[in-house]
């Protein structure tokens, strides 16, 4: 009996609960799927939202608006008289911004509305334009899924293939108040389809500073100890000499698969000192130059010695910059606390006259099928 009424409790409260709130049906919402943050050639802030139309009758199943609006809050009502249905933010799985809002350290504050809503995704995938926003949210591929879907896949992927980074609204606000670390975003450019072209690099205030190609962004990954699979480098072998001709160059392409990085800290002659051993395990899938040309001992030290170079160009290039998307800062702070207190509040400048060494080991697992 005892059992029986707290059934029909346990029913009766989850009638009472169910019709709390207000339910909408799905053809009644205007769903946002890409969220978009532009400046026009005036410096107008420029807001654009792209969702899915769930009507039967409609002949496009994309609309897509953008309109000047002072904050993206004040944007929500402009877009409510013009959607269909009343506009949700709580799917918003991409975020877009363009570079010309990237240009002005200031720019931070306008996501100030996304991360105060409860209802807004922390997930949601943070990518960067070189160009007008617009230009990627109105595009519509008939070739490919939805472009947020197409978007969101994009980064994963890429990602996964270690050539950019995945960074998500929770990652970026981390990263702006991370006084050991400077934003970096993945990058796209309308051309005539979307390309990934690398990665972001912001200073500490979040101003671009500098784009990363997919290669070094997959060196920037393997410094970071976050690169995920097989990662392919085409590395032009300079100690050996081209000997011309159409195709018999001295290029090399090696896929790396296990990675091993370690870093040590320390503090010595009034400089932060950063030593990087880095344990790679490559197989050689193209060989542009002839076998008998490079032994296979002096081909592996040619290879660490091109992967050395082009770390040691990136990590020059992050030093003028004064910024530390490596996250070198955490080490400083973790390994040399006293030293890194006294100037974290300037870590940029205080990274650029650091000493970072790296050496590279590799072991060259195979040579291909066939030599």
């Amino acid at each position: 009996m005892k059992r029986m009424w707290l059934a029909i409790l346990l029913v009766f409260l989850i009638a009472i609960l169910s019709s709390c709130g207000k339910h909408v049906p799905l053809e009644d919402l205007t769903i946002s799927l890409i969220l978009g943050v532009d400046l026009d050639d005036e410096n107008n802030l420029i807001i654009s939202e792209s969702s899915p139309v769930f009507n039967k009758d409609a002949k496009k199943n994309i609309e897509t608006y953008e309109l000047k609006a002072k904050s993206i809050r004040e944007s929500r009502k402009y877009f409510d008289a013009l959607a269909t249905g009343e506009v949700t933010a709580a799917k918003i799985q991409i975020l877009l911004l363009g570079k010309r809002v990237l240009e002005h350290e200031d720019w931070f504050s306008i996501l100030d509305t996304v991360y105060r809503n409860p209802t807004f995704s922390i997930n949601t995938r943070v990518i960067v334009v070189d160009g007008p926003v617009s230009d990627v949210i109105f595009y519509k591929p008939a070739d490919k899924p939805q472009l947020a879907l197409h978007l969101k896949e994009a980064v994963d992927k890429n990602n996964g293939r270690s050539r950019t980074i995945n960074n998500t609204l929770q990652v970026l606000h981390r990263q702006m108040y991370e006084k050991g670390l400077t934003p970096s975003i993945s990058e796209i450019k309308k051309e005539k389809n979307l390309e990934f072209v690398g990665v972001s690099l912001l200073n500490e205030n979040g101003k671009y500073v500098d784009t990363l190609g997919i290669q070094d962004s997959s060196l920037l990954l393997i410094l970071k100890d976050e690169q995920k699979q097989e990662v392919t480098f085409t590395i032009p072998m300079k100690s050996l000499d081209d000997e011309g001709g159409i195709f018999n160059k001295n290029e090399l392409s090696i896929d790396v698969g296990r990675v091993n990085t370690k870093v040590k800290t320390k503090y010595d002659q009034d400089k932060f000192q950063f030593n990087y051993k880095i344990h790679m395990t490559v197989t050689i899938v193209e060989r542009l130059f002839p076998g008998d040309r490079v032994k296979e001992k002096e081909l592996k030290k040619m290879i660490e010695k091109e992967l050395v170079s082009r770390f040691e160009v990136l990590i020059k290039k992050i030093q003028e910059n004064k910024i530390d998307p490596i996250g070198l800062g955490l080490y400083a702070r973790a390994y040399q606390y006293e030293q890194y207190k006294k100037v974290e509040e300037h870590w940029g400048e205080a990274l650029a006259k650091s000493n970072i060494d790296v050496s590279v080991d590799i072991d060259i697992k195979s040579m291909g099928a066939i030599k």
